[in-house]
């Protein structure tokens, strides 16, 4: 069922027993970005317990309250957007190492029946959902999480090569040595004007996004797409999987324009 949301996107902050306590609601056990609790395991006690507190937070900020037959009633906004990220019909899941970093941040954006959510993790038991009012707004973001900056798009053919060597010439240029790695993308074909430009992005600590998207199809059957976005100040790449097989690797200059034109065409 579509749903009206405004114009401006609404954020609603959940605790992690918050969220499970929602999430029980609606006969959902999981949403991805739900991680194991750091405090461990609790018992059936503790989890009781938890989750009344949870209830409690949630009708002091307005967002549930108890009915006449004491049964918790929680806003439906909540409940929609929540719902969106459970029983997604279209997703994208953003994995992204900023410049020099060794962790990474996490987006998870969902599409349901009109609905375009978000989900964020602002600190390891908080959950953030945002609501927002088009695709195209969520793919603008999707470009945010990955700090995606408009540059123009280098005028070289794509470079052709496998997950191999492409995981060594990444080593190779963030250890500097910038030969040897343009030597193994030339000696796959790759044009020298291409495998430079390319190397001196992995060289220059790049930020690296790892995109994930899914897609029900009107056949019943999911589109699954996977892409990773190298950056630096200089140069944006964009690396998918070869035309020939699942084992190669395509990695092409980009531009927002067809980033943004991926994206939309994937969910």
């Amino acid at each position: 069922m579509a749903t009206d949301y405004a114009v401006e996107p609404v954020n609603i902050m959940l605790s992690r027993d918050e969220l499970l306590l929602v999430l029980g609601l609606i006969n959902a056990e999981y949403i991805p970005g739900l991680d194991a609790d750091p405090l461990g395991e609790r018992s059936t006690d503790q989890l009781v317990l938890a989750l009344t507190v949870a209830g409690r937070g949630l009708r002091a900020r307005g967002l549930a309250r108890v009915r006449e037959n004491g049964e918790l009633a929680v806003h439906a906004a909540l409940l929609a957007a929540v719902g969106a990220c459970a029983y997604s019909q279209n997703a994208v899941f953003v994995y992204h190492w900023p410049a020099k970093s060794e962790a990474p941040t996490r987006y998870f954006g969902h599409l349901r029946d009109g609905a375009f959510v978000a989900h964020t993790r602002p600190e390891d038991v908080l959950h953030l959902f945002t609501v927002l009012p088009s695709k195209d707004r969520l793919i603008e973001q999707v470009l945010a999480a990955c700090q995606y900056q408009d540059v123009p798009a280098a005028k070289t053919g794509p470079v052709q090569i496998s997950g191999q060597d492409f995981a060594r010439v990444r080593e190779l240029a963030e250890k500097g040595d910038l030969e040897q790695a343009i030597d193994i993308l030339t000696a796959g074909q790759a044009p020298p004007g291409a495998a430079e430009r390319l190397v001196e992005t992995l060289a220059d600590g790049p930020r690296l996004s790892i995109v994930q998207t899914l897609k029900q199809l009107g056949d019943g059957s999911v589109q699954k797409r996977d892409f990773t976005l190298v950056q630096d100040g200089q140069q944006a790449w964009l690396v998918m999987a070869g035309a020939t097989d699942d084992a190669s690797l395509s990695a092409r200059p980009t531009t927002g324009a067809a980033l943004r034109s991926l994206l939309a065409e994937s969910l």
